[in-house]
């Protein structure tokens, strides 16, 4: 009977440790999804910030480009040109605020994805149970063992 149980013991081991695997495998699996959706959120990010610059310079252009060929003469041209550099300085400014806004947002969305899966992965493996000792199985079942008592003489 000891035997029985500690075979049935091992096999539940067995199975409960090859269950909370399998779940650590898929929260693992589920972990690099978030990953993988917030470097392409990221990058996303990067390519509409690099758009909305170009588009300020573009702009900034057409707006000198503008000021300059109306033909006016002094001081006040020189003071519009400048406006027109300024908004467009602005304007990069902006994408560039937002950009490093949506990445920070990004690393937290992984940083949270990682401490999820870091959890579920603890509970996975706090439903395996210790592993079976090994019984005390005599050699003679039915004569007695006796242990002899410790002596000093020895030393």
């Amino acid at each position: 009977n000891v035997a029985k149980k500690y075979a049935a013991d091992r096999l539940t081991y067995q199975r409960q440790t090859e269950t909370a695997d399998k779940q650590v495998k898929y929260n693992n699996e589920a972990a690099n999804k978030v990953y993988q959706q917030e470097q392409t959120k990221m990058s996303e990010a990067k390519k509409k910030a690099a758009f909305a610059r170009q588009t300020a310079i573009a702009k900034s252009i057409g707006s000198q480009g503008a000021i300059l060929s109306a033909g006016r003469t002094g001081q006040s041209v020189g003071l519009l040109v400048n406006d027109a550099e300024r908004q467009s300085g602005f304007e990069q400014a902006q994408a560039d605020a937002t950009l490093d806004s949506q990445l920070q947002m990004g690393q937290i969305s992984m940083d949270q994805g990682f401490l999820q899966s870091q959890s579920a992965n603890n509970r996975a493996m706090s439903n395996v149970g210790m592993f079976p000792a090994a019984p005390y199985m005599p050699a003679f079942p039915g004569i007695p063992n006796f242990v002899e008592p410790f002596s000093d003489s020895e030393e």
